[in-house]
């Protein structure tokens, strides 16, 4: 069975500048950097729930175009992991078709390296059909040493951000956004398994969110209230909401460390108190949030 989320991936062209940003948006250094045999460098941020990936597109020049735009980022990818061997049967059951089973191996990219952040790390992934998955890139991991959730547990943290509450602890939500939430809702519930803990329309809101709860945060489903449910079309990512201790803490030193982030203001949940950090996020849609009851740190 799916057990949490391993990870959320982000694609950057600008991998040295994502990870920059990342750290001082975040407040730490990510716990491990490694290269993987198709020679494509990525970077871990580890939290108490899950871990954030920059991945290295490697597509910078097909994406240039002749006008030298610029590539683009972005989430790209949400990845599970299974802990009970092979998911293939279980998961066909359930009516998700799984691809062939991929091996993986990548190498560390750090000098100074900490027990298991060093060396080499292995795993197996197998990537969801698009026909399932409603085309957004889920895979699910097996067999992984050693494990990222292991990676991190002191974290570098970069200046100005000591005090616990002006950093991320852990992921609160990651959004999806459906033209067809029944089947997404079928995905996601029937067939990954995870619990849905709320289906609601807002009224005042124009929207209908699901939340699916899993090992301390939530796979947020978002649709407009009045469409007509549309499933020959594609899910898409929302972004990424990031729970904090102190929002207020967070906000000014990302403000005088020269981001350009939304004044504090009241979330849409009773008691929660949020901010939108706007650039440089490496186009996810990121918001802060101080949640009634935040995770602690790791």
């Amino acid at each position: 069975m799916i057990t949490r989320l391993h990870s959320a991936r982000v694609d950057v062209p600008d991998f040295d500048g994502a990870v920059e940003d990342h750290a001082r948006m975040l407040g730490f250094r990510p716990a491990r950097r490694e290269r993987d045999s198709s020679g494509r460098r990525s970077a871990f941020f580890v939290f108490a729930n899950t871990a954030l990936e920059l991945r290295e597109r490697d597509d910078v020049g097909e994406t240039l175009g002749a006008e030298g735009a610029s590539p683009r980022s972005g989430l790209a990818g949400l990845r599970f992991i299974w802990e009970d061997g092979d998911p293939t049967d279980s998961l066909a059951a359930a009516g998700v078709v799984l691809e062939s089973p991929v091996e993986h191996r990548a190498t560390s990219l750090d000098e100074a390296t900490v027990g298991d952040a060093g060396g080499e790390r292995s795993w197996t992934s197998f990537r969801v059909a698009p026909a399932s998955s409603r085309r957004l890139p889920v895979e699910i991991v097996v067999d992984e040493s050693p494990p990222v959730a292991r990676l991190g547990l002191e974290p570098a943290l970069v200046e100005g951000a000591e005090d616990p509450g002006a950093r991320v602890h852990a992921l609160d939500h990651v959004v999806v956004l459906s033209p067809a939430p029944d089947e997404t809702r079928a995905f996601y519930g029937d067939g990954l398994g995870l619990r849905l803990a709320l289906d609601r329309t807002f009224d005042e809101r124009g929207v209908r969110l699901l939340f699916f709860r899993l090992a301390g945060l939530t796979v947020e489903i978002g649709a407009r209230k009045g469409l007509d449910p549309a499933p020959e079309k594609a899910d898409r990512f929302g972004g990424l909401a990031w729970q904090v201790p102190d929002v207020d803490a967070i906000q000014a030193r990302l403000a005088a460390s020269g981001f350009d982030v939304s004044p504090v203001r009241t979330g849409n949940k009773p008691g929660t108190r949020v901010c939108t950090v706007r650039d440089p996020v490496h186009g996810v849609p990121t918001l802060l949030i101080q949640p009634v009851q935040p995770i602690p740190a790791r």
